[in-house]
């Protein structure tokens, strides 16, 4: 999907987010603390929802078109109970769901055609009522099979907040669930398949070495353009005596690479994280689902100054349907992204507004756009002025 304008509210923490637009490249930029890394949890807080995820105190408007062309306009609203904590306690389902937020409103719009009307009371889908169904969940949830919800569904749960700052340590990146895998390559034997399944990162890379190796040596050959230094790569089980290893993982595929004039291939868990974090953005892009919606918070953490600018590169060079929402503060990323993709963002209060950096004459001086920023009164203070 494609998001067009986004805005959002939480009453419990007094906060809000007044209605911006998004571009396929939208570039969050401002002081530490106004909160550019809440706009991308908000939006995750919709992904949340999507999947019958009840949160408190907080109401939503989105507007976004998905891969068919179809336009939607979901909104809604969850009750505020105050500031507490929720926890699903199994053995006490019911009384549980009780306590969880109920939802005041949502609606859902298809091509300015209203599908969901709901409040306290009732709820009309396709301006019928429907049956009684569950106070605390969305009906993008509840209903996500219908033909005319399924595409929002889908489009939301394409939400993703790409963060491998930790990855590269043994055993993550790859669930315990996967123990077979020959069964599984037969399963996932193409490109779209891959693309399209919820595999973490270094899973799809494992099967599309296999399902398409044209895709996999582009992936390979763009790392080796970043690290020159790296002859090869390889996901496949560690080379190491059984007793070394449990039996649950020595059939397990992980990532490894060799160098050269190294004799020995170097674990995923010896990785450096600069390096493997390179590695799974740069994949991210090539096997994540189209209209994709990457959230990246920080872009430049744990990156080298080689890493930061081919990896910004291959985002403003990628011909996929996917978007971007970016948070940054390292000048390379800011000035090379380009200010008529940057929103300045500041915070008054609890009030989170984003500005079109054109308001402030960004561009208009020999001074590189980046050096124009952070002499504005906004950038320094994160206040509105």
């Amino acid at each position: 999907m494609t998001i067009s304008e986004f805005k959002f509210e939480d009453k419990s923490l007094d906060w809000r987010l007044e209605q911006f637009p998004l571009s396929k490249l939208t570039l969050l930029v401002g002081a530490s603390g106004v909160g550019k890394t809440q706009i991308l949890r908000a939006l995750m807080a919709l992904k949340q929802i999507a999947g019958g995820s009840s949160i408190n105190g907080i109401s939503w408007r989105i507007e976004f078109k998905t891969l068919s062309n179809q336009n939607y306009i979901w909104e809604g609203e969850f009750e505020n109970k105050g500031i507490e904590i929720f926890i699903d306690i199994d053995d006490d389902e019911d009384d549980n769901k009780k306590n969880k937020p109920r939802i005041i409103y949502e609606k859902l719009f298809l091509d300015n055609e209203i599908v969901i009307d709901r409040n306290e009371d009732k709820i009309l889908f396709l301006g019928q009522p429907t049956i009684k169904l569950s106070q605390q969940q969305s009906i993008i949830h509840l209903l996500k099979e219908e033909e005319k919800i399924n595409p929002a569904y889908d489009g939301i749960r394409k939400l993703d907040f790409a963060d491998h700052s930790n990855s590269a340590n043994a055993g993550q990146g790859f669930r315990f669930s996967f123990l077979n895998a020959k069964s599984l390559s037969k399963k996932f034997n193409t490109i779209e398949r891959i693309q399209e399944s919820e595999l973490e990162t270094p899973l799809k890379l494992f099967f599309v070495q296999k399902a398409d190796k044209k895709v996999f040596v582009t992936i390979k050959q763009r790392f080796a353009d970043i690290f020159p230094q790296i002859e090869d790569i390889k996901i496949a089980p560690l080379e190491t005596k059984e007793k070394e290893m449990p039996d649950l993982l020595k059939d397990y595929p992980f990532i490894q690479i060799k160098e050269k004039g190294v004799q020995h291939w170097i674990s995923q868990n010896r990785i450096s994280s600069g390096m493997f974090r390179t590695l799974m953005q740069l994949s991210e892009l090539y096997l994540c689902s189209e209209g994709t919606v990457f959230l990246i918070d920080e872009f430049e953490n744990s990156l080298g100054i080689n890493c930061i600018n081919e990896i910004t590169n291959d985002i403003l060079a990628s011909k996929r349907k996917l978007q971007f929402v970016l948070t940054s503060h390292h000048p390379y990323i800011i000035d090379a992204i380009g200010y008529n993709n940057w929103k300045l963002v500041t915070r008054n209060a609890g009030v989170i507004k984003t500005h079109n950096i054109d308001k402030f004459n960004i561009g208009k001086s020999k001074h590189s756009a980046f050096m124009q920023l952070i002499q504005l009164d906004e950038y320094q203070t994160g206040q509105e002025q």
